[in-house]
Protein backbone atom coordinates (compact mmCIF):
# COMPACT_ATOMS: atom_id res chain seq x y z
CA UNK A 1 0.00 0.00 0.00
CA UNK A 2 1.46 3.79 -0.78
CA UNK A 3 2.40 6.10 1.96
CA UNK A 4 2.88 9.44 2.08
CA UNK A 5 4.45 12.06 4.87
CA UNK A 6 3.12 15.01 4.88
CA UNK A 7 2.37 18.23 7.71
CA UNK A 8 0.26 20.82 8.01
CA UNK A 9 -1.44 23.87 9.54
CA UNK A 10 -4.98 24.05 10.51
CA UNK A 11 -7.22 27.66 10.76
CA UNK A 12 -10.74 28.65 11.16
CA UNK A 13 -11.16 30.72 8.53
CA UNK A 14 -9.73 30.82 4.61
CA UNK A 15 -8.26 34.54 4.88
CA UNK A 16 -6.46 33.13 7.48
CA UNK A 17 -4.74 30.03 5.76
CA UNK A 18 -4.09 32.51 3.07
CA UNK A 19 -2.18 34.76 5.19
CA UNK A 20 0.19 32.38 6.52
CA UNK A 21 0.61 30.76 2.99
CA UNK A 22 2.09 34.17 2.25
CA UNK A 23 3.91 34.43 5.16
CA UNK A 24 5.24 31.07 4.20
CA UNK A 25 6.08 31.47 0.78
CA UNK A 26 7.94 35.17 1.55
CA UNK A 27 9.93 33.07 3.98
CA UNK A 28 8.56 32.00 7.13
CA UNK A 29 9.54 28.91 8.54
CA UNK A 30 7.19 26.25 8.41
CA UNK A 31 7.50 24.46 11.35
CA UNK A 32 7.08 28.07 13.13
CA UNK A 33 4.33 29.08 11.60
CA UNK A 34 2.04 26.00 12.62
CA UNK A 35 3.83 26.04 15.97
CA UNK A 36 1.81 29.24 16.67
CA UNK A 37 -0.96 29.49 14.49
CA UNK A 38 -2.35 25.48 14.14
CA UNK A 39 -5.38 24.05 15.85
CA UNK A 40 -4.38 21.15 15.49
CA UNK A 41 -2.79 19.34 18.15
CA UNK A 42 0.23 18.06 15.58
CA UNK A 43 1.53 22.22 15.87
CA UNK A 44 3.64 20.81 18.92
CA UNK A 45 5.64 18.79 16.31
CA UNK A 46 5.13 22.06 13.77
CA UNK A 47 2.55 20.37 11.87
CA UNK A 48 4.05 17.13 10.89
CA UNK A 49 1.55 14.22 10.84
CA UNK A 50 4.28 11.43 10.25
CA UNK A 51 3.38 8.14 7.84
CA UNK A 52 -0.26 7.74 6.87
CA UNK A 53 -1.92 5.51 4.31
CA UNK A 54 -4.67 6.21 1.67
CA UNK A 55 -7.79 6.06 3.45
CA UNK A 56 -6.72 7.43 7.02
CA UNK A 57 -7.19 11.16 6.56
CA UNK A 58 -10.92 12.86 5.47
CA UNK A 59 -11.47 12.49 1.36
CA UNK A 60 -9.95 16.22 0.67
CA UNK A 61 -6.95 16.07 2.54
CA UNK A 62 -6.17 12.53 1.31
CA UNK A 63 -6.74 13.65 -2.51
CA UNK A 64 -4.31 16.54 -2.18
CA UNK A 65 -1.77 14.51 0.04
CA UNK A 66 -2.27 11.00 -2.61
CA UNK A 67 -2.00 13.62 -5.74
CA UNK A 68 -0.62 16.59 -5.78
CA UNK A 69 3.00 18.09 -5.47
CA UNK A 70 5.55 17.19 -3.57
CA UNK A 71 7.31 19.70 -1.37
CA UNK A 72 4.91 22.65 -2.02
CA UNK A 73 2.80 24.44 0.35
CA UNK A 74 -0.93 23.70 -1.35
CA UNK A 75 -4.21 24.96 0.24
CA UNK A 76 -6.16 26.17 1.53
CA UNK A 77 -7.98 22.89 1.59
CA UNK A 78 -11.10 23.12 3.30
CA UNK A 79 -12.46 19.84 5.68
CA UNK A 80 -14.84 19.50 7.81
CA UNK A 81 -12.18 20.46 10.72
CA UNK A 82 -11.61 24.23 8.90
CA UNK A 83 -8.72 25.36 6.64
CA UNK A 84 -5.43 23.62 5.95
CA UNK A 85 -2.32 24.43 4.57
CA UNK A 86 -0.30 20.91 3.25
CA UNK A 87 3.09 20.35 2.46
CA UNK A 88 3.49 16.83 1.04
CA UNK A 89 7.50 15.97 2.17
CA UNK A 90 7.24 12.04 0.24
CA UNK A 91 5.30 9.45 -1.12
CA UNK A 92 6.25 5.56 -1.48
CA UNK A 93 7.40 4.61 -4.52
CA UNK A 94 8.03 8.28 -6.32
CA UNK A 95 11.04 9.63 -7.19
CA UNK A 96 13.17 11.77 -5.78
CA UNK A 97 13.98 13.67 -8.57
CA UNK A 98 13.78 17.37 -8.18
CA UNK A 99 10.70 18.87 -9.44
CA UNK A 100 11.25 21.35 -12.32
CA UNK A 101 12.27 24.40 -11.74
CA UNK A 102 13.59 23.24 -8.41
CA UNK A 103 17.55 24.04 -7.65
CA UNK A 104 19.46 22.04 -5.26
CA UNK A 105 19.28 24.51 -2.87
CA UNK A 106 15.90 24.86 -2.71
CA UNK A 107 15.38 21.42 -2.02
CA UNK A 108 17.89 21.42 1.01
CA UNK A 109 15.89 24.35 1.82
CA UNK A 110 12.44 22.71 1.99
CA UNK A 111 14.06 19.81 3.99
CA UNK A 112 15.40 22.29 6.14
CA UNK A 113 11.81 24.27 6.73
CA UNK A 114 10.53 20.48 7.91
CA UNK A 115 13.19 20.35 10.88
CA UNK A 116 14.87 23.54 11.25
CA UNK A 117 16.77 22.48 14.62
CA UNK A 118 18.58 19.22 12.57
CA UNK A 119 22.30 20.00 12.14
CA UNK A 120 22.51 17.45 9.04
CA UNK A 121 20.03 19.52 7.42
CA UNK A 122 21.36 22.76 8.49
CA UNK A 123 24.37 21.60 7.63
CA UNK A 124 23.51 20.32 4.06
CA UNK A 125 21.61 24.05 3.80
CA UNK A 126 24.46 25.86 4.90
CA UNK A 127 27.44 23.96 2.76
CA UNK A 128 25.51 24.11 -0.31
CA UNK A 129 24.63 28.43 0.03
CA UNK A 130 28.44 29.22 0.95
CA UNK A 131 29.42 26.89 -2.37
CA UNK A 132 26.78 28.44 -4.58
CA UNK A 133 27.35 31.26 -6.70
CA UNK A 134 24.72 34.08 -6.57
CA UNK A 135 23.72 36.45 -9.02
CA UNK A 136 23.61 40.24 -7.34
CA UNK A 137 21.54 42.89 -9.31
CA UNK A 138 23.88 46.08 -9.53
CA UNK A 139 22.88 49.87 -9.23
CA UNK A 140 23.34 51.77 -12.64
CA UNK A 141 26.29 54.33 -11.31
CA UNK A 142 23.70 57.42 -13.39
CA UNK A 143 20.64 57.04 -11.86
CA UNK A 144 22.42 57.89 -8.13
CA UNK A 145 21.79 61.34 -6.97
CA UNK A 146 25.45 63.08 -7.07
CA UNK A 147 26.10 63.21 -3.39
CA UNK A 148 26.29 59.19 -3.67
CA UNK A 149 27.89 59.11 -6.57
CA UNK A 150 30.43 55.83 -7.06
CA UNK A 151 33.98 56.03 -7.64
CA UNK A 152 34.97 55.04 -11.25
CA UNK A 153 35.13 51.22 -11.70
CA UNK A 154 33.06 50.37 -8.46
CA UNK A 155 30.53 47.91 -8.45
CA UNK A 156 27.51 48.80 -6.08
CA UNK A 157 25.04 46.01 -5.53
CA UNK A 158 21.17 47.15 -4.88
CA UNK A 159 20.07 47.41 -1.72
CA UNK A 160 16.27 47.37 -0.61
CA UNK A 161 14.64 48.70 2.60
CA UNK A 162 12.02 47.17 4.17
CA UNK A 163 10.11 47.70 7.41
CA UNK A 164 13.41 49.36 8.71
CA UNK A 165 15.94 47.00 7.45
CA UNK A 166 18.35 47.32 4.63
CA UNK A 167 18.33 43.40 2.40
CA UNK A 168 21.01 42.78 -0.16
CA UNK A 169 19.19 41.46 -2.95
CA UNK A 170 20.65 37.96 -4.10
CA UNK A 171 19.50 34.93 -6.35
CA UNK A 172 20.69 31.76 -7.16
CA UNK A 173 19.37 31.42 -11.05
CA UNK A 174 19.55 34.62 -13.61
CA UNK A 175 15.50 33.67 -14.28
CA UNK A 176 14.44 34.01 -10.89
CA UNK A 177 16.54 38.06 -11.21
CA UNK A 178 14.54 38.65 -14.23
CA UNK A 179 11.73 37.35 -13.00
CA UNK A 180 12.02 39.93 -10.04
CA UNK A 181 13.38 43.19 -11.71
CA UNK A 182 10.59 42.30 -14.93
CA UNK A 183 13.46 43.60 -17.04
CA UNK A 184 16.96 43.48 -17.83
CA UNK A 185 19.43 44.59 -15.29
CA UNK A 186 23.00 44.23 -14.84
CA UNK A 187 24.60 42.04 -11.79
CA UNK A 188 27.57 40.82 -10.50
CA UNK A 189 28.67 37.03 -9.57
CA UNK A 190 29.19 36.61 -6.06
CA UNK A 191 30.07 33.45 -4.17
CA UNK A 192 28.20 32.63 -0.99
CA UNK A 193 31.27 32.31 0.81
CA UNK A 194 32.50 36.07 0.01
CA UNK A 195 28.49 37.55 0.99
CA UNK A 196 29.17 35.65 4.04
CA UNK A 197 32.49 37.10 4.65
CA UNK A 198 31.84 40.69 3.71
CA UNK A 199 27.99 41.26 4.45
CA UNK A 200 28.48 42.95 7.56
CA UNK A 201 25.46 44.23 9.89
CA UNK A 202 23.14 45.68 10.04
CA UNK A 203 22.43 44.32 6.31
CA UNK A 204 20.43 41.89 5.87
CA UNK A 205 20.10 38.71 3.06
CA UNK A 206 17.11 38.06 1.32
CA UNK A 207 17.84 34.92 -1.42
CA UNK A 208 15.17 34.40 -4.35
CA UNK A 209 12.13 37.01 -3.35
CA UNK A 210 9.20 36.77 -5.22
CA UNK A 211 9.18 32.95 -5.08
CA UNK A 212 8.28 30.50 -2.89
CA UNK A 213 11.93 29.15 -1.91
CA UNK A 214 13.01 33.14 -0.59
CA UNK A 215 14.34 33.37 2.79
CA UNK A 216 15.92 36.37 4.92
CA UNK A 217 19.47 35.62 6.20
CA UNK A 218 19.51 37.84 9.26
CA UNK A 219 22.86 39.50 10.54
CA UNK A 220 23.11 37.18 13.57
CA UNK A 221 22.91 34.16 11.10
CA UNK A 222 25.69 36.26 8.77
CA UNK A 223 28.30 36.59 11.08
CA UNK A 224 27.77 32.47 12.37
CA UNK A 225 28.63 31.59 8.31
CA UNK A 226 31.36 34.41 8.59
CA UNK A 227 32.95 32.57 11.14
CA UNK A 228 32.74 29.53 9.51
CA UNK A 229 34.14 30.66 6.29
CA UNK A 230 36.86 32.17 8.81
CA UNK A 231 37.61 28.59 10.33
CA UNK A 232 37.85 26.49 6.79
CA UNK A 233 40.14 29.48 5.79
CA UNK A 234 42.70 28.89 8.39
CA UNK A 235 42.21 25.36 8.30
CA UNK A 236 43.43 25.64 4.64
CA UNK A 237 46.10 28.09 5.52
CA UNK A 238 47.28 25.54 8.01
CA UNK A 239 46.98 22.69 5.54
CA UNK A 240 49.47 24.52 2.76
CA UNK A 241 52.05 25.65 5.96
CA UNK A 242 55.44 23.94 5.20
CA UNK A 243 56.20 20.78 7.71
CA UNK A 244 59.66 20.21 8.88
Amino acid sequence: MPTATARHILVKSEAHCLQLKAQIEAGADFAEVAKNNSSCPSRAQGGDLGSFGPGQMVKEFDKVVFGDELHKVLGPVQTQFGYHLIEVTSRSGETTERPQGMTELDQALQELRVDAADAKRQSKYYDLFLNTSFYVPTVDPQELPEESAAEEGQVLPLIIESEGNDYLMIFDTEERLKNWTKNEVKWVGVPGHVLAATTMPPLHLALNVGTEYSKQFVPDEIAWLREVVERCNEAATAQEQPTI
